[in-house]
């Protein structure tokens, strides 16, 4: 999922760094896949209806040969890396939780409105998570189809199972900066959908200074970029487009090698702000809307022309980062009345109901329609922040309850800024809430001198059994063992509610709004599933 809309964003303001794959234009030593997509790629094209054989068989099968077809297309000479997800982090079950909780009702919106569920998929793609039969079955077949090196004409082929802790994504970049001596003046292609992984890749260009990004276009770029063909194989220039991004964020100044290192750092910090799997975005700030511009125009506001830096990609300097979020909280007022001109014009689209593609893509915009809570904290109005508060955070809010938010926020910019620079420094945390807090409140709560507010910890991943019981709706609990799934059903049927409230202002689609779902403590869960299992 990764940082929504920014792909798009990507594409349509930088359409130079978008390039034809073209064979023999350039020698490609290394192909890291970030594979997850794949699975679901395979699921979609499936015709369960006619199949002959067992769905999962199918499935897995579809894998290897797409694996295989970018194999071939890419061709790399050194190094092949095919990643699954492993376990996550806390922050990313938080995410993967809601997102199957949201999928759950979907299908049962598509089953009212069409007589069946979306894409008419009887396969429930909750199986594509660490733990479940499925992902042993598929794991075991990867590793044995592409255990042969020489079979590809490489040197090095890793597979990295679902057995193994870590996103996908992550795991490729842990590689990258483990062996950084063997990415130096190498070409490295790096397939995947996910945002951040532009990201992730603009941060490594210190290491290996010549990544490529590569995703098959869909129909829906044209809509992007009519030049662009959906048949063809196109990838993203990273060095191309952190040049862009850095002369920008320097005024247009030429910069030094070290300058422009530490420019991309920040353009990666200052992203944190428009939300990403871990963190929500401000309501101020909306990709969407300008949210990039709006950071870049902050930063060059304020420290842009200056030596002064957010991070060096190790820690967080605050007195700058501090400097850019009070010129934010300085125009967050103005800003939000521009956010809310532009829904109050969404909300007169009049959407058609009359055939069912009609009634389904009418309920995916209902955050642009039914804003009864963002009309009831009219923004502006006196008394709006205690509102806002009180709406998303279901608290009245006092000085103690808006530092904890507060700091909980600052943790989770330092949390992400580590996890996508030097791995993840904690596997327990998480930001504890749908929503940020309001600018102008964390701007009093960010401090002046340099600190830390992720302790080293010895805080290891939960196992795939405990990820299971985190995020697996009601639903899909006989995903568990049988006696686990018994469990809690009898014990801790609360953590798992069959009715859901969703919160979605400041959302443009359904899918993109938060599900209010009970808090789990992960310890206590961890506790309780390996007392089970052991009984």
């Amino acid at each position: 999922m990764g940082i929504p809309s920014y792909f798009s964003y990507i594409v349509k303001n930088h359409s130079s760094i978008i390039r034809k794959l073209l064979k023999g234009d350039m020698s490609i030593n290394n192909l890291y896949l970030d594979c997850n997509s794949i699975i679901y790629d395979a699921v979609r094209n499936i015709d369960f209806d006619s199949l002959t054989e067992p769905a999962t068989r199918s499935i897995i099968c579809k894998v290897n040969q797409k694996i295989e077809e970018y194999i071939s297309l890419i061709t790399p000479n050194d190094t092949i890396m095919i990643a699954f997800d492993g376990v996550a982090p806390v922050a990313k079950l938080e995410q993967q939780r809601n997102r199957r909780y949201k999928s759950w009702f979907q299908n049962e919106i598509s089953k009212s409105i069409f007589k069946k569920p979306i894409g008419n998929d009887p396969w429930n793609t909750t199986a594509i998570t660490p733990g479940t039969e499925f992902m042993r079955d598929l794991n075991e077949s990867v590793a044995a189809h592409f255990k042969d090196a020489s079979k590809y004409n490489v040197q090095n082929i890793i597979v990295s199972t679902s057995d193994e802790v870590g996103e996908g994504e992550h795991k490729i970049f842990d590689y990258i900066r483990s062996n950084s001596e063997s990415h130096v003046d190498k070409t490295t292609v790096i397939y995947g959908l996910d945002a951040d992984l532009i990201m992730l890749s603009i941060n490594h260009l210190p290491i290996n200074d010549r990544i490529f990004l590569f995703r098959e276009t869909p129909e829906f770029i044209k809509s992007i970029d009519a030049s662009l063909e959906p048949n063809e194989t196109y990838l993203l220039d990273i060095p191309e487009l952190a040049n862009i991004i850095t002369l920008d964020m320097n005024n247009q100044v030429e910069l030094t090698t070290q300058q422009q290192k530490n420019r991309i750092y920040d353009y990666i910090f200052m992203c944190f702000f428009l939300g990403n799997d871990f963190m929500p975005h401000f309501p101020a700030l909306n990709i969407r809307t300008g949210g990039v511009d709006k950071m870049l125009n902050a930063y060059k506001a304020t420290i842009g022309g200056t030596n002064e830096n957010l991070t060096d990609g190790k820690q967080i300097f605050w007195k700058p980062v501090r400097t850019m979020i009070e010129w934010l909280a300085q125009n967050e007022d103005d800003f939000i009345k521009t956010e809310m001109k532009l829904r109050d014009r969404r909300e007169k689209t009049n959407y058609l109901s009359e055939t069912p593609e009609q009634k389904y893509m009418k309920f995916e915009a209902i955050p642009n329609y039914e804003r009864e809570i963002e009309k009831y904290i009219k923004f502006g109005k006196e008394g709006w922040r205690y509102r806002y508060y009180k709406c998303l955070f279901k608290i009245d809010i006092n000085e103690e309850r808006c530092k904890e938010i507060c700091i909980n926020y600052l943790q989770g910019l330092e949390w992400t800024m580590k996890y996508y620079t030097s791995g993840c420094p904690d596997f327990r945390w998480c930001y504890q809430h749908n929503y940020p807090p309001l600018l102008q409140d964390l701007i009093r709560f960010t401090p002046y001198f340099d600190t830390s507010f992720i302790q080293s910890n010895t805080n290891k991943a939960v196992i795939p059994l405990v990820q299971l019981c985190y995020v697996l709706p009601r639903h899909s609990l006989d995903f568990l063992p049988e006696k686990l799934s018994k469990a809690l059903k009898r014990d801790h049927a609360d953590l798992y509610p069959t009715d859901c409230e969703f919160a979605w202002a400041f959302c443009k689609y359904f899918w993109e709004c938060h599900v209010e779902l009970p808090h789990i403590n992960v310890d206590a869960l961890e506790e309780y599933v390996h007392a089970v299992v052991k009984s």
